[in-house]
Protein backbone atom coordinates (compact mmCIF):
# COMPACT_ATOMS: atom_id res chain seq x y z
CA UNK A 1 0.00 0.00 0.00
CA UNK A 2 2.87 2.61 0.95
CA UNK A 3 4.82 1.34 -1.83
CA UNK A 4 1.86 2.21 -4.20
CA UNK A 5 1.11 5.27 -3.03
CA UNK A 6 5.08 6.13 -3.47
CA UNK A 7 4.60 5.69 -6.95
CA UNK A 8 1.47 7.01 -7.60
CA UNK A 9 3.26 10.47 -6.07
CA UNK A 10 6.44 10.21 -8.12
CA UNK A 11 4.69 9.68 -11.04
CA UNK A 12 2.46 12.62 -10.26
CA UNK A 13 5.50 14.86 -9.68
CA UNK A 14 7.58 13.75 -12.62
CA UNK A 15 4.09 14.91 -14.81
CA UNK A 16 4.13 18.21 -13.18
CA UNK A 17 7.50 18.78 -14.40
CA UNK A 18 7.05 17.67 -17.61
CA UNK A 19 3.77 20.09 -17.68
CA UNK A 20 6.12 23.07 -16.55
CA UNK A 21 8.86 22.76 -18.84
CA UNK A 22 6.38 22.24 -21.62
CA UNK A 23 4.75 25.15 -21.01
CA UNK A 24 7.80 27.20 -20.34
CA UNK A 25 9.20 26.04 -23.63
CA UNK A 26 6.04 27.16 -25.43
CA UNK A 27 6.57 30.56 -23.90
CA UNK A 28 9.82 31.17 -24.64
CA UNK A 29 11.29 35.13 -25.16
CA UNK A 30 9.31 37.44 -26.18
CA UNK A 31 11.08 39.66 -29.84
CA UNK A 32 9.73 42.65 -31.02
CA UNK A 33 8.48 42.06 -34.65
CA UNK A 34 11.40 43.76 -36.98
CA UNK A 35 14.94 43.26 -38.22
CA UNK A 36 18.21 42.92 -36.06
CA UNK A 37 21.92 42.85 -36.20
CA UNK A 38 24.31 41.03 -34.29
CA UNK A 39 28.02 40.59 -34.13
CA UNK A 40 30.79 38.25 -32.84
CA UNK A 41 33.80 38.97 -31.18
CA UNK A 42 36.88 38.74 -32.92
CA UNK A 43 38.70 35.35 -32.79
CA UNK A 44 42.77 35.05 -32.24
CA UNK A 45 42.72 35.45 -35.80
CA UNK A 46 40.82 39.25 -35.36
CA UNK A 47 37.45 37.23 -37.90
CA UNK A 48 34.27 37.76 -36.81
CA UNK A 49 30.37 37.10 -37.92
CA UNK A 50 27.79 39.46 -38.31
CA UNK A 51 24.12 38.03 -38.50
CA UNK A 52 20.93 40.22 -39.58
CA UNK A 53 17.86 38.59 -38.32
CA UNK A 54 14.16 39.15 -39.41
CA UNK A 55 11.62 38.41 -36.87
CA UNK A 56 7.38 38.46 -37.70
CA UNK A 57 5.16 37.63 -35.13
CA UNK A 58 7.95 36.94 -32.39
CA UNK A 59 9.42 33.99 -34.63
CA UNK A 60 12.68 34.46 -36.66
CA UNK A 61 11.60 34.11 -40.62
CA UNK A 62 14.72 34.73 -41.88
CA UNK A 63 18.48 34.87 -41.05
CA UNK A 64 21.52 36.30 -42.99
CA UNK A 65 25.12 35.81 -41.50
CA UNK A 66 28.20 36.61 -43.28
CA UNK A 67 31.95 35.90 -41.41
CA UNK A 68 34.45 37.95 -42.27
CA UNK A 69 38.23 37.46 -42.48
CA UNK A 70 40.83 39.57 -40.66
CA UNK A 71 40.97 42.21 -43.50
CA UNK A 72 37.26 42.70 -43.00
CA UNK A 73 36.39 41.16 -46.11
CA UNK A 74 33.40 38.40 -46.32
CA UNK A 75 34.73 34.82 -46.75
CA UNK A 76 33.56 34.00 -50.06
CA UNK A 77 34.62 31.79 -52.57
CA UNK A 78 38.36 32.72 -52.55
CA UNK A 79 38.47 31.49 -48.59
CA UNK A 80 40.81 28.82 -48.64
CA UNK A 81 38.46 26.97 -46.19
CA UNK A 82 35.08 26.59 -48.18
CA UNK A 83 33.23 24.70 -44.92
CA UNK A 84 33.44 27.54 -42.64
CA UNK A 85 32.04 29.25 -45.86
CA UNK A 86 29.38 26.33 -46.58
CA UNK A 87 28.32 25.69 -43.16
CA UNK A 88 26.88 29.40 -43.10
CA UNK A 89 23.70 28.63 -44.58
CA UNK A 90 23.38 25.12 -42.38
CA UNK A 91 23.59 27.28 -39.35
CA UNK A 92 20.86 30.00 -40.93
CA UNK A 93 18.57 26.60 -41.49
CA UNK A 94 19.21 25.13 -38.05
CA UNK A 95 18.22 28.64 -36.53
CA UNK A 96 14.82 29.26 -38.39
CA UNK A 97 13.98 25.86 -37.17
CA UNK A 98 15.11 26.00 -33.24
CA UNK A 99 14.45 29.66 -32.58
CA UNK A 100 17.32 29.76 -30.44
CA UNK A 101 21.06 29.90 -31.10
CA UNK A 102 22.10 27.84 -28.24
CA UNK A 103 20.04 25.00 -29.63
CA UNK A 104 21.73 24.98 -32.91
CA UNK A 105 23.79 22.12 -33.92
CA UNK A 106 27.39 22.27 -34.87
CA UNK A 107 28.23 21.73 -38.20
CA UNK A 108 31.37 19.18 -38.20
CA UNK A 109 34.36 21.08 -38.94
CA UNK A 110 33.20 24.51 -38.64
CA UNK A 111 33.29 24.89 -34.98
CA UNK A 112 34.75 28.38 -35.20
CA UNK A 113 32.01 29.47 -37.54
CA UNK A 114 29.41 27.58 -35.08
CA UNK A 115 30.60 29.85 -32.12
CA UNK A 116 30.45 32.77 -34.01
CA UNK A 117 27.39 32.24 -35.34
CA UNK A 118 25.79 31.60 -32.23
CA UNK A 119 27.64 34.90 -30.34
CA UNK A 120 26.05 36.86 -33.35
CA UNK A 121 22.69 35.63 -33.31
CA UNK A 122 22.16 36.16 -29.60
CA UNK A 123 23.76 39.54 -29.48
CA UNK A 124 20.92 40.41 -31.85
CA UNK A 125 18.08 38.73 -30.25
CA UNK A 126 19.19 40.79 -27.45
CA UNK A 127 18.38 44.08 -29.16
CA UNK A 128 15.04 42.40 -30.54
CA UNK A 129 13.90 41.74 -26.63
CA UNK A 130 14.16 45.83 -26.06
Amino acid sequence: MNRTIGIVIVVLAVLGLALYMNAQRKMGPTWNDGTFTGESQRDDNNQYGKVELMIKDGKITQVDYEEYDSQGNPKGESYPYQLAVEAQSTLEERLIETQDPEAVDNVSGATSTWNKFKEAAAAALEKAEQ
